[in-house]
């Protein structure tokens, strides 16, 4: 089934899975927008997946006209008969994360410039695309085989999936690296991740995850837009610190109508005077 591809819908599709990339506490999201934007069965025709494209990316174009400023951008990666695989992301805290060296060896041995974002991206949605039996297009530029020993993909080429993908969606450094290496089996706990390591911190991540989800999705349905929610937390801190500024202004009017504030914030300690000289 294509879903409805009109702006409310797609922001809609955007919080829903989007909301702590928009928040700022996670740099990217990965979703899928339902249809059929490439040839599976033969059932749709190419004018009919040639318009559904064209329309979306005329939505996501909209939507990146309102979060660029704000350091958020929109792609499609893939085209593929069950939907279009939608990427989010905040370039410069993408661009921190691929910093770390264990993001960098490990991309760099499967082919990535980590210097140059836009380029991963491209390489990124080539090895999605050839992993898929030759179903899905990439909806970046030219695509080239995952596999380094051959130049392009043939009918029987069976490239296996870029599980690498999880650092391009964020996750912990030492959770992607033990999935690649226990090909997914073996993990302590299953949420928005398979955990390895610090599973604490990871419980505490997917509820903040989850809270996040349900504020945004609630103020999106209030009528906030996109931009609105990329700045809510924003807002909220300067609220927050607004409010901490007022408090402290009020504390130390009051020490000082009563004589114990001395600067600084902290009031003073008074000396008590003991009979015989002594503090």
């Amino acid at each position: 089934m294509t879903r409805t591809i009109d702006i409310p819908t797609f922001q809609a599709a955007v919080v829903r899975n989007c909301s702590p990339t928009l928040a700022g506490i996670k740099p990217t999201s990965l979703f899928t927008y339902p249809g059929t934007y490439a040839h599976g069965d033969g059932s749709t025709t190419t004018e009919t997946i040639a318009e559904r494209r064209t329309r979306l990316l005329n939505v996501i174009a909209q939507c990146n006209r309102e979060l660029d400023t704000l350091g958020i951008h929109l792609s499609v990666l893939v085209w593929r008969p069950c939907g279009a695989l939608v990427y989010v992301y905040r370039a410069k805290s993408l661009t921190t994360y691929f910093a770390d060296p264990r993001a960098q060896t490990a991309l760099t041995s499967e082919g990535y410039d980590t210097r140059d974002l836009s380029t991963c991206l491209v390489h990124l949605a080539s090895r999605i695309t050839l992993a898929s039996n030759n179903v899905a297009e990439c909806a970046c530029s030219q695509t080239r085989c995952a596999l380094p020993q051959q130049a392009s993909c043939s009918k029987d080429c069976t490239c296996e999936f870029p599980h690498e993908i999880g650092y391009f969606l964020g996750y912990p450094y030492d959770d992607v690296h033990e999935f690649i290496v226990q090909r997914g089996e073996n993990y302590k706990v299953f949420g928005a991740w398979k955990v390895y390591a610090n599973v604490e911190q990871a419980l505490a991540t997917f509820d903040a995850y989850r809270a996040c989800t349900q504020y945004f999705t609630f103020i999106y349905q209030q009528g906030c837009s996109l931009a609105q929610l990329a700045q809510a937390t924003r807002y909220r801190g300067k609220r927050r610190t607004t409010e901490r500024t007022k408090h402290e202004q009020d504390r130390r009017r009051l020490l000082e109508r009563h004589g114990q504030y001395r600067g600084h914030g902290k009031p003073c300690r008074r000396r008590r005077h003991v009979r015989g000289g002594r503090d």
